[in-house]
Formats: structure tokens, C-alpha cells, sequence
């Protein structure tokens, strides 16, 4: 029997079975089946979370119906880089600011009493993705160190602070992480150890021209990854990387070292670290490299050796039992990119597999497709053929599955297939990764304008389907110009098999760097002492045709 001489209300319920992505592909094959799901909100809804890359949230008070209207205001708003609302801060330029986990935070050094104190400011950003609260949460807090890097979890209740120690005379320099709650400023209530304390593997005070910074600090479940980057004139230097368990307060047995290195935390069981090897290393992995950099009693000397090709490895993150050999799947990159003078992986704000959204969260970005974002540049003078100055290599992080027992490698041309290679403007910076969007700025001088922080946003869309999102709206035109708070413009781009929208300002704007999250772009221009911070927020009411 034909399954369309079923009454529409039999495959009404046979459809409400079909998980949202099935539910679109059927809606493809057929305009009997399309037809029908646009008469039910509760299945329209699903298909329309398919569309846009999103997976259904946790708010069972609000029907499907109720959350259709911000998931369309929602995507909308993100293809046209039309906000609904704008938060605006004007503070003192501070020593750190930035955004994590919904937050945004910003910390300097204040006096308070006649001496003097840290201050560090949190702020909870709005979102149209879940119902709306009276008030925002807003928490300052006096700290007696300086705050180097600031990690927020809220479904954890964990606030992870970043400090250096320099010791007073030759010895090593310390790293320590501590551990909060981030209501409280006090010990977190599931850390038997409030701090964690890493020896690095540098000493004494950094001479003249030397910097050593936290690069990043990121949670996931009870691992916290820590890295830190000393760093010479000319843009040399070498990072080291930890892994803490914040519940206990030990380190997990893993540390790398590299001239070019970053790291992601996929899992509690899988680490990602990037990095670039050389040739006369014997471990593959990364773990343990031998630093290309020397001490003496007037400085750091670099000392070159020639490079292999950069690699992602893929490491297994030990429970505690002894491994009897190392467990990593490594993936190497292009041979052509030998040269290579930086290396990064870009972190993604949105929500790794198996970490449940906010209560309350209507919708967020479907996990299984959460982009894995690598940014690639070459020195002027040695860009390979085929190549542009600066790159961006992505791909889903799904794709990388935890390692098995013993070790693999797999050639670039074994995985290309599975990477987009995005050529990028030779003035693209500031690059944040967000579900499967990635935003960035680039830098414009116009004649006359002694300022150099005029920028163009521009936003990649990967969503698979996000050129079919814009072709419903533009259907005779691959380019579609808005008219909103910004005059933008979204554009179809095809590369090989793929296609990915960009949307961006097309006049220039006072920005010196970006942020992004789920639900908004924060902008921040620094002029003459002050910092000027800009939160815009998608999905609300529009009014843009």
C-alpha cells in the first residue's frame, strides 16, 4: 500500500517519528510530505531546526509552536548580521576582557583601602533562545593576584582564574589555576584544592624583549586545559600544555611542548593538540618535544631545525589505569606546508557532544556538526602554489574519533576529503568559531584615516544547508544586500562540491577585535585609554525586509 493514500492524519503521526534531519530529507522528496509538514508547527519547527544547523533545546514550557518564531528571527538575524538588541559598556581599557561560557568579564588592577587589588567584572549576556529574565546576573569581585586568563563554565558553577608567578630570584617560573565558584569567588564546593600549580619549564625574570602570557584556558567536564607561550621578538617562541583534573587538583600525566601548538578538548577522553613537528623528533605525538629554544645567562637563543609537515594528533586521555603504549591518531597536512609561520586551532564557543544547554534553552547548535576550525599563515616570501597568505581549514569535529589501542597515521591526501580549504583575505584577524559559523574581522585602511582599527565583519555560515536558507530569501540571485542596522550583504561561495554563505558589513566600523557566541557578535574598539565594548544580539523582533 502506497504510503500516500494514507490519511494525512496517519502520516502525521508516521512523520512525528522521524527525527528532524530524516524529516527534511523526506520533505525534499516529496511536495505532498512538505506540504503537510507546513501545517503542523510541531513538525515545521523540526524541519526548520534542520535547516538551520540547530538541535532542540530542553524547555519543555514552551512548545514547538512558541519556539518557531525565535528559531526563524534567530537565523535570520545571524544571515543578515541584524541585531535586535545592542548592550553597550564603557570601561577603563582593561589588562584582560573577553567572553566565555556566556559571559562576558573583564579584569585591571584597581586601588581600593590605599593598596592595591585585582577587580574582576562578569556580565551575563541575553539570549533570545530561552525565556526572557527580568534582570541580568552581574558579579564584581576583589582578587589579591593579577588575573592572566578567565575560564566560565555556569553548568558547573566553575570559575577557572589563570596567575603567574615570577620568583624573586633564579628560579622557575609557576603557573597556577584556581579553581571557584563563580557566585562566590570562593573555593569551588566539588575542588578538593582551590589552586592547581604548574612549573614551567623556563626560570627567572624574562629578559628584555621576552614575554611569557596564559594563551588559553579551557573546560571541559572535570579537565582543564592549560597552555602558556613564551614568546621573543619577531613572533618566535615555544608553548608548553597541561591537562589538570579540577575536582582533585592533579595534573593527568600529560604535557607537550612545541614552537606552534594549540589544543581542544573534545571529549573527557580525547584531546586534539596541533602542532609543528620537527624532523629529528622521534614522537610523533608532540608529548615531550624537544624546544628548539635554548637559555643562556643573556637570554633565549633559537636554535633552527628543519620541519616536517603540521599535524593533528589525536591523543587518548588516561582514566587513571597505566596504558602499556601511547594511543594517538595522527593527521598530517599538506607536505607543501613545511613553512608555515603560524598555527592555530581556532576555539569553538558553541556546545561539544554530550553537555546538556542551559535549563530553559528553546534551541542550539546541533553538536554532531560543530565545525573544527584551523587557521593557517605563510611568511610573504614562501607562500605555496595554490595557496593564500593566510587559510582556514575546516572541517566537523565529529570527525575525529577517539584513538584505539596503539598509534595511527593518515596521510593528507588519506583525509582531504573531508576538509573545506578557505582561502582568507591577506588582512583577515581575530578569527572566533562558533556551531558551524566562523567570524572575523578584516583590517581596512582608508586614505586620510590615521586609525587602525576600521574593520569589515564577516561571518562563514558551513551549515550545509545554509545557501538553501539564503536562496529562499534571494531566490534569483546568489547575493542578497540588507538594509538593517548595518548595510550588509550575504553571498553564496562554492568551493569544489560545497557551499557556504558569507555575510558581511559592507561599509567599515570601528572594531579592534571580536567575539562570538550563539546569540550575538561582541565588538570592542580601544580609543585613546578607553574601551568601548559592543554586545549585539540576534533574534529578537526584526524589522528588516
Amino acid at each position: 500500500m502506497s504510503l500516500f493514500k494514507l490519511s494525512r492524519e496517519i502520516i502525521f503521526i508516521i512523520l512525528e517519528e522521524l527525527d528532524p534531519h530524516s524529516l527534511l530529507r523526506f520533505c525534499k522528496t516529496s511536495r505532498y510530505i512538505k506540504d503537510i509538514v507546513a501545517n503542523y508547527s510541531t513538525l515545521l519547527y523540526r524541519c526548520e531546526l534542520a535547516l538551520s544547523g540547530l538541535t532542540d533545546g530542553s524547555s519543555i514550557s514552551h512548545p514547538p509552536r512558541a519556539r518557531l518564531d525565535p528559531l526563524l528571527r534567530h537565523r535570520r538575524g545571524w544571515l543578515a548580521l541584524n541585531w535586535t538588541t545592542e548592550d553597550r559598556l564603557r570601561i577603563p581599557t582593561p589588562t584582560i576582557v573577553g567572553v566565555s561560557g556566556r559571559f562576558l568579564y573583564h579584569a585591571s588592577e584597581s586601588s581600593h583601602n590605599g593598596s592595591f587589588q585585582w577587580s574582576l567584572h562578569i556580565y551575563e549576556l541575553r539570549s533570545y533562545r530561552m525565556p526572557l529574565i527580568d534582570k541580568l546576573r552581574y558579579c564584581r569581585f576583589n582578587l589579591p593576584f593579577e588575573i592572566r586568563q578567565v575560564a566560565i563554565d555556569p553548568l558547573q558553577n566553575l570559575l577557572v582564574l589563570a596567575e603567574l608567578y615570577f620568583p624573586p630570584q633564579n628560579g622557575p617560573i609557576f603557573a597556577c589555576l584556581h579553581f571557584l565558584d563563580m557566585w562566590t569567588c570562593q573555593r569551588h564546593p566539588h575542588a578538593e584544592n582551590m589552586r592547581f600549580q604548574f612549573q614551567t619549564d623556563w626560570w627567572g625574570t624574562p629578559p628584555p624583549g621576552h614575554r611569557i602570557s596564559v594563551e588559553r584556558v579551557q573546560i571541559h567536564g572535570k579537565s582543564v586545559g592549560l597552555s602558556l607561550r613564551l614568546e621573543v621578538e619577531g613572533g618566535e617562541g615555544t608553548t608548553e600544555l597541561v591537562l589538570v583534573n579540577w575536582c582533585t587538583g592533579r595534573d593527568q600525566q600529560q604535557r607537550f611542548t612545541g614552537d606552534l601548538l594549540s589544543f581542544d578538548i573534545l571529549s573527557e577522553s580525547c584531546l586534539m593538540v596541533l602542532f609543528h613537528p620537527d624532523e629529528d623528533e622521534d614522537d610523533d605525538s608532540g608529548e615531550s618535544a624537544t624546544s628548539t629554544w635554548e637559555r643562556s645567562s643573556n637570554g633565549l637563543y633559537l636554535h633552527e631545525r628543519g620541519k616536517r609537515s603540521p599535524q593533528i594528533v589525536i591523543h587518548h586521555i588516561p582514566d587513571g589505569r597505566r596504558l602499556r603504549s601511547p594511543q594517538v591518531i595522527s593527521y598530517d597536512l599538506p607536505e607543501s606546508w613545511k613553512s608555515i609561520s603560524f598555527l592555530q586551532l581556532c576555539p569553538n564557543s558553541s556546545l561539544k557532544p554530550n553537555v546538556s544547554p542551559p535549563s530553559g534553552t528553546f534551541f542550539y547548535s546541533d553538536p554532531s556538526r560543530r565545525a573544527t576550525v584551523i587557521l593557517v599563515e605563510f611568511p610573504s616570501h614562501s607562500t605555496p602554489p595554490g595557496c593564500s597568505k593566510k587559510m582556514a581549514l575546516v572541517m566537523k569535529e565529529s570527525f575525529f574519533q577517539p584513538p584505539s589501542f596503539g598509534d595511527k597515521t593518515l596521510s593528507w591526501e588519506e583525509w582531504q576529503d573531508h576538509c573545506i580549504v578557505v582561502h582568507l583575505p591577506d588582512e583577515a584577524h581575530t578569527f572566533k568559531a562558533v556551531g558551524r559559523k566562523l567570524v572575523f574581522l578584516q583590517g581596512v585602511r582608508e586614505q586620510n584615516c590615521v586609525a587602525d582599527s576600521r574593520s569589515r565583519l564577516h561571518v562563514l555560515d558551513f551549515n550545509e544547508y545554509a545557501a538553501e536558507c539564503l536562496r529562499c530569501l534571494a531566490p534569483r540571485s546568489s547575493t542578497r544586500l540588507w538594509n538593517g542596522n548595518w548595510n550588509t550583504a550575504s553571498q553564496i561561495l562554492r568551493l569544489s562540491v560545497s557551499e557556504f554563505v558569507r555575510t558581511s558589513t559592507t561599509q567599515v566600523q570601528d572594531i579592534t577585535w571580536v567575539d562570538a557566541t550563539e546569540d550575538a557578535v561582541v565588538l570592542y574598539n580601544e580609543h585613546e585609554g578607553q574601551t568601548i565594548i559592543r554586545v549585539l544580539t540576534f533574534g529578537g523582533h526584526s524589522s528588516i525586509s
